[in-house]
């Protein structure tokens, strides 16, 4: 009984994602309105998959359903409150990926590595400049970009330390997920404020699902997590 449960739960992730894709290529301004269902199905996704259940993880689930709602009422009306709710969420993250910190071990040497120095500045050099962009129509709402941009940074360099100096696959879905969020935060403002192409909300769609999705199974599986005995350069 309980396995027919997890499988329905996979069944219903993918059963609204497909939903919703279609919606999102067919009708993308009504896709408030089935959306939320993906986060829903993740939620019962999580519980029942997860051995170890953490109510960060809901509680990280809920402050997308609410950033959702934020972004296709208003994202220009609604800017300052669904970036700080963006904000706690990545926050949220950070705390549960905390746990991850602690087996992998923090160590100052494999913190201040070539490889993971010049992925965090090629990506907060992404960042500025998309942020440079689209700051002349946002410049009351600076402060809170630039917060957001600092935790966000913060969060991709905790997810890309747990990879590199981990050797178990379940660290792969966490790198995948900060991709798929740093992708999906890019194209998002450069679609709102700078350039609007037909094809972005469909990439958004897809990459921001793939990512919730991705970063739920880690949630899942954390606690398989292995630290590596191995140096990266």
């Amino acid at each position: 009984m309980y396995l027919k449960i997890q499988r329905f739960t996979y069944l219903l992730f993918f059963a609204t994602s497909f939903i919703t894709l279609i919606v999102a290529i067919f009708s993308y301004n009504s896709i408030i309105y089935v959306k939320p269902s993906v986060i829903i199905s993740l939620c019962f996704l999580y519980i029942a998959h997860a051995s170890h259940k953490n109510f960060l993880v809901v509680l990280s689930l809920v402050l997308v359903l609410v950033c959702e709602i934020l972004y296709f009422q208003d994202y220009t009306g609604n800017f300052e409150l669904l970036h700080i709710c963006l904000l706690a969420y990545y926050l949220v993250n950070i705390i549960m990926l905390w746990k991850s910190l602690h087996v992998v071990k923090i160590h100052i040497k494999k913190i201040f590595t070539l490889q993971l120095a010049i992925s965090m500045v090629l990506i907060g050099y992404i960042l500025y400049a998309v942020a440079d962009l689209i700051l002349p129509q946002i410049v009351n709402h600076k402060t809170v970009l630039f917060s957001l941009i600092i935790v966000f940074i913060f969060f991709i360099a905790v997810c890309y330390y747990i990879y590199l100096n981990s050797k178990t696959v379940v660290s792969y879905s966490l790198m995948v997920a900060a991709s798929c969020f740093l992708i999906v935060n890019i194209t998002t403002a450069l679609n709102s404020f700078y350039v609007h192409l037909e094809i972005f909300p469909i990439i958004m769609t897809v990459i921001q699902i793939s990512g919730q999705f991705f970063l739920i199974k880690f949630f899942i599986e954390q606690h398989k997590l292995v630290a590596s005995s191995e140096d990266y350069f």
